[in-house]
C-alpha cells in the first residue's frame, strides 16, 4: 500500500492511498462520500477486495475532506471534478496501458455522474454504491423553482448553510449551492447520457441519506441494471456479508 499526494494546477494536493500492482490491466478510482474520507471503512475493505483480485486501486481525498491537505480546498463541485480529473490524469501518465475504472459512493456517485457527463473520463465502467444522483435536491430543494427569499437573505448575509447529513453537521458555502442548482444529474441525464458508459448500481432498500426510489427510477428509465440490497441502509454493512455484495457485483462490472 503505497502513500503519497497528487499536486493539482491551481498547487492544491490530494493525499491518495494506492496498491497497484506491476503491470495490472485494470485500476479502480474510489470517489468516497461526503463527511467521509480516502480510509473510510468502505474504501479500505474494497482496496482489499480488489487488490486480492489482481486490480489495481486508488482512493484519495476529496476537496474540504480527510484529515490532510484536501481539507484545506473549498468544497466547490468544480473542485471535486478538477480533483478526480488529477488522479486520472497521474494514472494514465504512470499506468498507460491500464484501463480506468469508476467506483463512486453517495456524493461521490453525483461527482463521478457529473465528471461523466461533462465527457472528462477516459474509462468506460461506472460503478454507483448508494449514489446521490438526486444530490442537489437533497441540498436546495426544487432546482427549478426560486429560492425563498428568507433563505436567501440568510445566506447572503453569513455565505454559507449549515444542514444535517447523514447525522453529521456539514457547512456548505453560497457557491456550492449555486453549482448545485445548475446541475442537476437528473436533468443533465434527461438530455443526454455519457457515450459508451457502462454503469452499474447498488443500493440499500432501507437508505434513509439517499432513498432508494429516486435512484431506482433513475437507474431503470436510463437502463442502468440496479441491485437493490434487502434491509441494509446506506452504508450497506448492516449484515457481515453485504459488502461484499456490492464488491461482487462492481466486480462484476470491472472484470468484462
Amino acid at each position: 500500500m503505497d502513500k503519497f499526494v497528487i499536486e493539482k494546477d491551481n498547487l492544491q494536493c490530494i493525499p491518495c492511498i494506492a496498491d497497484i500492482p506491476d503491470n495490472c490491466n485494470k485500476i479502480i478510482i474510489i470517489i468516497h462520500g461526503l463527511s467521509s474520507s480516502k480510509e473510510s471503512e468502505n474504501a479500505s475493505y474494497m482496496m482489499k477486495y480488489f487488490a486480492e483480485k489482481g486490480l489495481g486501486v486508488i482512493a484519495y481525498d476529496q476537496p474540504g475532506h480527510g484529515m490532510e491537505a484536501a481539507a484545506n480546498e473549498s468544497l466547490l463541485l468544480e473542485n471535486c471534478l478538477d480533483s478526480l480529473k488529477s488522479v486520472e490524469q497521474y494514472l494514465i501518465g504512470k499506468y498507460p496501458e491500464s484501463e480506468i475504472c469508476y467506483f463512486g459512493s453517495s456524493f461521490g456517485g453525483y461527482v463521478l455522474g457529473i465528471y461523466l457527463a461533462r465527457g472528462l473520463n477516459s474509462g468506460r465502467k461506472a460503478f454507483m454504491r448508494c449514489a446521490a444522483v438526486i444530490f442537489p435536491q437533497m441540498i436546495v430543494g426544487d432546482v427549478h423553482a426560486e429560492p425563498d427569499p428568507k433563505a436567501m437573505k440568510i445566506l447572503n448575509m453569513q455565505g454559507y448553510i449549515e444542514t444535517v447529513i447523514d447525522g453529521q453537521n456539514t457547512r456548505f458555502s453560497k457557491e456550492f449551492l449555486e453549482e448545485l442548482k445548475a446541475n442537476s444529474m437528473i436533468d443533465i441525464y434527461d438530455e443526454a447520457q455519457p457515450d459508451n458508459v457502462e454503469f452499474s448500481f447498488v443500493h440499500g432498500e432501507k437508505d434513509p441519506v439517499v432513498p432508494v426510489q429516486p435512484v431506482k427510477a433513475f437507474a431503470e428509465k436510463h437502463g442502468y441494471p440496479i441491485v437493490v440490497v434487502p434491509y441494509e441502509g446506506h452504508s450497506i454493512s448492516n449484515s457481515p456479508d453485504s459488502p461484499a455484495i456490492v464488491a461482487d457485483v462492481a466486480y462484476q462490472l470491472f472484470r468484462r
